[in-house]
C-alpha cells in the first residue's frame, strides 16, 4: 500500500512540475529534477525496505503459525493413529466374537446332529423293544387263551369221567346189592331147607 501511495505521489510531483515546467528557470529545473531524482531514490528505498519489512514479517508470521499448526498436525495425526488402534482393536474383538459365534454354532450344529443320532438310535430301540414286548404279549395272550382252553376242556372231560364213573359205581352198586340180597336169599333158603331135612329125619 506505501509503494502504490508513493508511486502515486510521485506521480502527481511529477504531473505538477510539468504543469509548471514553463514557470520554472533551467537552473531551478536542474535542481528540482536532482531533487526529484533523490525522492524517487528515496522513495525506492522507503518502498524496498517496506517491502522486505513485510516480507521478513510474513516469515516470522510463517515461523511463528508453523509451530501451532505442526502441533495441531502432530495432535490430528496422534488422533488418527488412536483412531486407527481403536478401529483395529474394535475390529479384533468383533472378529474375536465372530469366530467364537462361529465355533458355538458349529459346536451346536454337531451336538444337534449327535442328538437327532442318539434320537434316532433311541425311538429305534423303543420301537425294537415296544414291538419285542407286544410280540411277546401276543404270544402270552395267546398261550393263556390256548392254557384256559385246554383247562376248560380238561374240566369238562373230567367232569364226564367223573359222571361216567359215578355211573358206573352206582352201577355196580346196584349190581353189588342185588347179588347180596340174592346170596343171602338163597343163604336163607339152604338154611332153611337143611333145618327142614334136619327136622324130617329127626321124626323119622
Amino acid at each position: 500500500m506505501s509503494v502504490k501511495k508513493s508511486g502515486k505521489l510521485n506521480f502527481m510531483s511529477d504531473d505538477l512540475d510539468e504543469s509548471n515546467f514553463l514557470k520554472i528557470s533551467p537552473k531551478n529545473k536542474k535542481v528540482q529534477k536532482r531533487q526529484r531524482i533523490e525522492a524517487q531514490e528515496e522513495g525506492n528505498s522507503t518502498a524496498n525496505n517496506i517491502t522486505a519489512y513485510k516480507k521478513k514479517k510474513n516469515i516470522e508470521n510463517k515461523e511463528i503459525g508453523s509451530e501451532p499448526r505442526q502441533k495441531l498436525v502432530n495432535v490430528m495425526n496422534d488422533q488418527i493413529l488412536t483412531r486407527k488402534q481403536t478401529y483395529e482393536n474394535l475390529l479384533k474383538s468383533l472378529m474375536e466374537v465372530v469366530s467364537n459365534l462361529e465355533a458355538d454354532y458349529n459346536v451346536l450344529k454337531e451336538n444337534e446332529q449327535k442328538l437327532e443320532h442318539l434320537t434316532g438310535s433311541f425311538i429305534k430301540c423303543i420301537q425294537q423293544a415296544t414291538n419285542s414286548h407286544k410280540q411277546k404279549l401276543k404270544s402270552l395272550k395267546e398261550i393263556h387263551g390256548a392254557f384256559k382252553k385246554e383247562c376248560e376242556e380238561m374240566e369238562v372231560d373230567h367232569k364226564a369221567e367223573t359222571d361216567k364213573l359215578g355211573e358206573e359205581l352206582e352201577e355196580d352198586m346196584r349190581k353189588l346189592q342185588e347179588n347180596l340180597v340174592s346170596k343171602i336169599k338163597r343163604n336163607e333158603w339152604e338154611n332153611l331147607q337143611k333145618t327142614f331135612f334136619q327136622a324130617m329125619r329127626n321124626n323119622f
